[in-house]
């Protein structure tokens, strides 16, 4: 973020519901972590995809993947599984869980062309009220959303639809292009009723569908939502947050659950742990929770978080097992995530 922040590259705008939206330009980010694991000297195998899991009791030693060069095996000690599918544990055999309900994702997209200052005045409430009394014309069913342009950027981040992501291949390629669709409807409806802002703006990017929840681990701890307004602090927590349950679980808007600005929740261990797994650590919006619980704590900052604990959590096992890690020198090594105040 200091790097970003220096390049003027990332942004921090007060967002609703008490909240802050760190807002980033996307291709210098994707450059900085690039170069990152690059000065690392990380060995990266990109455009590969994973085909089988070697499993042997509790412990993956291999994964074979497929590229378009032919397929690769990859030997290790431990696995993180970042997939936001539980991709690996699922096709290692390892129980997971689904959704009982649809959770929608979204279809970001990256506006430009637009009128700064009259963006800027528009009134959120009443855009809600036109996408309400209006949306339905466009094909929109989304009914909540923002759009948020830092000043002087001349780009805008849109976030105000909700897509199906469903598991299947083929029904997933399907969904991909519905998304983009939906999109350029939005787009239609933000030109034509709001043209003093936005009747110029035009669409610089597509995201990739963003997914919320699909499947994820069924882990040594199921955070339940409970856990999370209590701000109840876990003799294995790696990370806390304080972003509100942002559920996305009907079609039309969002369930929020604010809290005070002294409120602080916290990230197990064992919801990233695989209940049957030695060598295993999930890591985002894949570890084990309650859909409420998980719509807190899978956002960006939280999920950075767990990546860290994931890292040091294989790192300190080593050849052992993670179900008997040394939590004092795991917290030692996290102290940045759980106790840093500057």
């Amino acid at each position: 973020m200091y790097d970003l922040g220096e390049a003027g590259s990332l942004h921090r705008v007060s967002g609703p519901r008490n909240t802050t939206v760190v807002q980033y330009n996307e291709t210098a980010l994707a450059r900085w972590i690039e170069e990152a694991v690059r000065k690392a000297q990380i060995q990266v195998l990109l455009g590969a995809v994973l085909l089988r899991v070697r499993r042997d009791g509790g412990r993956i030693s291999g994964i074979d993947l497929a590229t378009r060069y032919g397929e690769v095996t990859v030997a290790g000690q431990g696995f993180v599984d970042a997939s936001g599918d539980a991709a690996l544990t699922f096709m290692a055999g390892f129980p997971c869980r689904e959704p009982v309900r649809t959770i929608f994702g979204t279809q970001m997209i990256v506006l430009e062309g637009f009128n700064e200052a009259a963006l800027a005045a528009l009134d959120r409430v009443e855009l809600k009220g036109r996408l309400t009394t209006k949306g339905e014309a466009y094909g929109l069913k989304r009914h909540d959303g923002f759009l948020s342009a830092p000043p002087g950027q001349g780009v805008a981040l849109v976030n105000m639809t909700h897509i199906e992501t469903p598991l299947d291949a083929v029904a997933a390629s399907r969904q991909q292009l519905e998304a983009r669709a939906e999109a350029d409807r939005l787009l239609a409806f933000l030109q034509a009723e709001y043209p003093g802002a936005l009747g110029r703006a035009r669409i610089r990017s597509y995201g990739l569908p963003g997914a919320r929840q699909t499947r994820w681990i069924v882990g040594r701890h199921h955070l339940v939502a409970d856990e999370v307004r209590q701000g109840v602090r876990f003799a294995d927590a790696v990370g806390r947050c304080s972003w509100p349950i942002e559920l996305h679980q009907r079609p039309d808007d969002v369930d929020w659950e604010v809290f005070s600005d002294d409120h602080m929740h916290w990230i197990p261990l064992g919801m990233m742990l695989p209940a049957d797994a030695e060598n295993l650590v999930a890591a985002g919006r894949c570890a084990d929770g309650d859909p409420a619980a998980l719509a807190s704590v899978r956002v960006m900052g939280p999920c950075i978080a767990m990546g860290a604990a994931a890292a040091h959590a294989l790192d300190l096992a080593g050849s052992g097992s993670v179900k008997q890690l040394d939590m004092a020198a795991l917290r030692a090594r996290l102290r940045d995530n759980l106790e840093r105040t500057d």
